[in-house]
């Protein structure tokens, strides 16, 4: 549905952090005004300055309403445009109007959804081999959602990082190397903006990070909980 009207428009992410890379996107977050549609996405990318133009665009549409829900809820998502938003056209200052997010009290249960979703993995490999990258791609969706959720209580502030998962303090280290971490990395990469998978990705691959991961998520998880009922 187009004919939208667009009230705000804000980069955020890792060019919103100022620390992208030659692996970032151009993460962009557009507010229209709910129930009419969304604007063009060339009108949208044409209040992308130039400096950014050789990057990737990434699109994030959201209504008004849904923001504002989010603030008003405490979401991880909040905190994320609340500490690293840089606007691209934002004329009767949105964001700001919203104010701070209420208080993300959600880490643990979060942690728990991300987990069920990992826990299929298996399954789906055994099923059909040719999901290996698929599959290599959701490990990496899932731990770094579990770690940005985590590093709320573990770390001195949030960490939304691409590598976050190997900052998180008061637990043992993540039991995958860079190097595994980075190929699934680059799976969810290439099944998102299409291009080579990295080699040696196989079903053999994809278990063996799982079982691996499985009872560091749950040390993570209890832990979580742990601080939780200390407040």
């Amino acid at each position: 549905m187009s004919g939208g009207e667009l009230i705000a428009a804000y980069i955020f992410g890792s060019v919103g952090r100022g620390n992208q890379d030659h692996l970032s996107d151009l993460d962009v977050l557009a507010v229209v005004r709910n129930g009419q549609g969304r604007v063009s996405e060339s009108e949208l990318l044409s209040k992308v300055p130039n400096r950014f133009s050789n990057l990737k665009s990434s699109v994030s549409w959201y209504g008004a309403n849904r923001i504002e829900q989010m603030f008003r809820n405490g979401e991880l998502f909040a905190w994320h445009l609340f500490r690293e938003t840089v606007p691209l056209f934002d004329p009767h200052g949105f964001l700001e109007k919203i104010g701070k997010p209420a208080a993300y009290t959600d880490s643990v249960s979060d942690v728990i959804s991300f987990r069920k979703v990992l826990q299929g993995i298996p399954n789906e490999v055994s099923e059909n081999r040719g999901n290996a990258i698929y599959e290599a791609g959701l490990i990496y969706v899932c731990i770094r959602n579990i770690a940005m959720a985590a590093s709320w209580s573990l770390c001195n502030q949030p960490d939304f990082s691409r590598y976050s998962v190997f900052n998180l303090e008061g637990i043992p280290p993540c039991p995958l190397s860079l190097a595994e971490f980075e190929k699934t990395m680059f799976c969810r990469m290439a099944g998102q903006r299409g291009g080579v998978p990295p080699e040696g990705v196989d079903p053999n691959f994809v278990l063996g990070l799982h079982k691996r991961l499985a009872p560091w998520l749950e040390a993570l998880q209890i832990k979580l909980e742990e601080v939780k009922r200390r407040g």
